[in-house]
């Protein structure tokens, strides 16, 4: 049985000796080694973790508001980093807040939670938006552009990654060119996403270029990824929110759920509720002292 390393991340300090109580008096979990990443962090190698303790320990940490990640010890060299961004390293959804701005009266709102939780065609709901914008002008996006609100600890996920040498994707459904003016702000090595079609007179033609002609396209770029870099998935680490990331973060070695919607929370055990971005690097092992702003 491989040993374990368990991560907890919480908002404000972690009460350790509680902690380290629960686990003794209630999971009987063999702890070998602990190692403090920050004041709101820390983590543990555990051995012989037995499987059906996990739900318990799952409650304790939910109950105390801590986000954490219980992971195999091997999962350490992590080489790619993969981010989703509408809803996860942005709060805003881009597209439909395009199609706010330019008038139209339908309820994107409920279709593409209904879409990110899995339970409509998600290409099907992006190609009836986008015929909405048919005729509209270019310059709308400059509206969506101002409204973007960075998510916290975003900035110092991406910098920090590039630092330590892992090659930074942001991957999104969304579109250029607010995906690069997004992926510009954070310093992503490579962002990969749908494209608009414009017309001569700079108003949108109602279609558009996808990220490939395929269904679950962050899956494909992922296999594309790991064939062009020789990476194995288990190199890399994704984070994000919707049904279009399952298959991203499924096969990833460490696939993180961000504020996510139920199809994630069902389906990934890794997830951040309660913390910011920067949970990311705790999960990877990396102490508050090697962060980069």
């Amino acid at each position: 049985m491989q040993n374990k390393i368990l991560t907890l991340v919480a908002s404000d300090g972690l009460a350790i000796n509680e902690i380290l109580k629960f686990f003794k008096e209630n999971l009987n979990l063999n702890i070998i080694q602990q190692n403090q990443l920050s004041e709101h962090s820390t983590e543990f190698y555990i051995q012989d973790f037995e499987d059906e303790k996990y739900q318990n320990l799952h409650k304790e940490l939910s109950d105390k508001k801590i986000d954490f990640c219980l992971k195999d010890e091997s999962l350490k060299n992590f080489k790619i980093l993969l981010c989703d961004m509408d809803a996860t390293m942005i709060a805003n959804e881009t597209l439909d807040d395009l199609v706010k701005i330019s008038g139209s009266d339908f309820n994107v709102d409920e279709t593409s939670k209904l879409a990110m939780e899995g339970k409509i065609d998600l290409r099907t709901t992006l190609k009836t938006r986008v015929e909405i914008l048919k005729g509209k002008p270019k310059s709308l996006i400059d509206e969506v552009l101002k409204g973007i609100q960075f998510n916290s600890g975003g900035k110092t996920l991406v910098q920090t990654c590039n630092q330590l040498g892992l090659e930074t994707n942001l991957i999104t459904g969304g579109f250029k060119p607010i995906s690069s003016y997004v992926g510009e702000y954070f310093g992503f090595k490579n962002v990969i996403s749908n494209e608009f079609n414009f017309d001569k007179n700079d108003c949108f033609t109602g279609d558009y270029i996808p990220i490939t002609g395929e269904k679950n396209s962050k899956y494909k770029y992922m296999e594309k990824l790991s064939k062009d870099n020789k990476v194995n998935f288990s190199e890399m680490v994704s984070v994000g929110d919707g049904s279009n990331d399952l298959q991203m973060l499924k096969h990833s070695g460490l696939g993180i759920g961000y504020h996510a919607h139920q199809i994630i929370k069902d389906n990934i055990k890794t997830q951040i509720h309660f913390t910011d971005l920067t949970t990311v690097l705790y999960f990877l092992g990396i102490k508050k002292e090697q962060f980069k702003d």
